[in-house]
């Protein structure tokens, strides 16, 4: 018989229980992946439910050499769930041998649930990063709805009226031929713009501090929610090597 992988020849014989799993294994130690698979599958399909096998033929799919690799490449997001699927061995077994792919499903389980946790911190984190420069607008006080910018224009605007006004009472107050009434109602005026120039800036100290304490507090909930998130995809991980561990002893 000969390898398609490596072009080695193979007598029969040679492919005994033991001396395919040893010569599997080796091509596994070697990362010689596609040798080890062949020669994985070549047994199960002989033997389905011999776990050294199942265990390689998972190793050698996912071409890592021990089962705690398969970690990493579910936290980088290189892992492919169909390298866990055994149901052509799987049915050809009893309830008996049923432990080792128990152990699969749940991986597959743990793996789903993982990826759904990382969504879930990946959507926290955007929505932390949008309130942190997100604009609060104003709901109370004499300028309702105004946000902080709409605020500040206003104040420029005023501040310039407030100038002219100024300009056009001083130049009519020092002319004698003014009459008394129009120079009080221009000052009116300046009252007036000066009274709305202070409003907004009191409004304006008032809606920059509720927007930046709304902030403050919506990101420390997030970020709350983002720790509990943090926990669980931890609680995965260690399950997940837990189920390996399990794995390896049997």
């Amino acid at each position: 018989m000969i390898c398609r992988s490596c072009g080695n020849t193979y007598d029969y014989d040679y492919f005994g229980k033991e001396n395919l799993i040893e010569a599997a294994d080796k091509a596994l130690a070697d990362k010689n992946f596609s040798s080890a698979k062949n020669m994985y599958s070549f047994m199960l399909d002989k033997e389905p439910s011999n776990v050294k096998a199942l265990r390689g033929l998972i190793l050698s799919t996912n071409k890592v050499t021990k089962l705690y690799d398969i970690t990493m490449k579910i936290r980088n997001g290189s892992f492919a769930p169909g390298t866990f699927n055994l149901q052509k061995y799987r049915e050809k077994c009893g309830p008996e041998d049923s432990q080792f792919f128990e152990m699969t499903d749940k991986i597959l389980a743990l793996h789903k649930e993982y990826v759904e946790l990382n969504k879930d911190r990946k959507t926290l984190e955007a929505e932390e990063d949008s309130n942190r420069h997100k604009p609060v607008e104003d709901t109370s006080g004499f300028f309702y709805y105004d946000s902080p910018e709409k605020i500040k224009l206003k104040m420029i605007i005023a501040a310039v009226v407030f100038a002219i006004l100024g300009i056009v009472t001083y130049s009519f107050a020092i002319d004698p031929e003014t009459p008394l009434l129009m120079v009080i109602t221009f000052a009116i005026l300046i009252i007036i713009t000066l009274i709305y120039f202070l409003t907004a800036l009191v409004q304006l100290t008032k809606s920059l501090k509720e927007r930046n304490d709304t902030a403050a507090t919506t990101v420390d909930d997030i970020d709350a929610r983002i720790k509990e998130n943090n926990e669980e995809i931890s609680r995965v991980i260690k399950e997940i090597n837990a189920v390996f561990k399990d794995m390896n002893s049997l």
